[in-house]
């Protein structure tokens, strides 16, 4: 599996996606989907009813291979991987 970044990926500015890459980024560490969903509508606003979902969805669907599932429903950046295997 390739590893890439966002520089790698087009990617919509202030999408779910590049939000959530924002976040787990800033945050250095794995977060369970819930938790990242918290932490992006601090800054983007969402009219959707189930935005969890909306972040799952995204975060499982990842076809650029930037986020990498840790756990049950935790989810960090695979270019920092390595780092969460401590």
């Amino acid at each position: 599996m390739e590893v890439k970044t966002m520089k790698d990926t087009k990617v919509q500015k202030g999408s779910f996606y590049d939000m959530g890459y924002k976040a787990l980024k800033e945050q250095k560490k794995p977060m369970h989907y819930v938790d990242l969903t918290k932490e992006i509508l601090k800054t983007k606003s969402s009219k959707g009813k189930t935005p969890e979902r909306t972040v799952i969805a995204v975060l499982m669907r990842d076809t650029h291979n930037v986020f990498v599932r840790v756990g049950d429903g935790v989810f960090g950046l695979s270019m920092l991987k390595e780092g969460y295997e401590n």
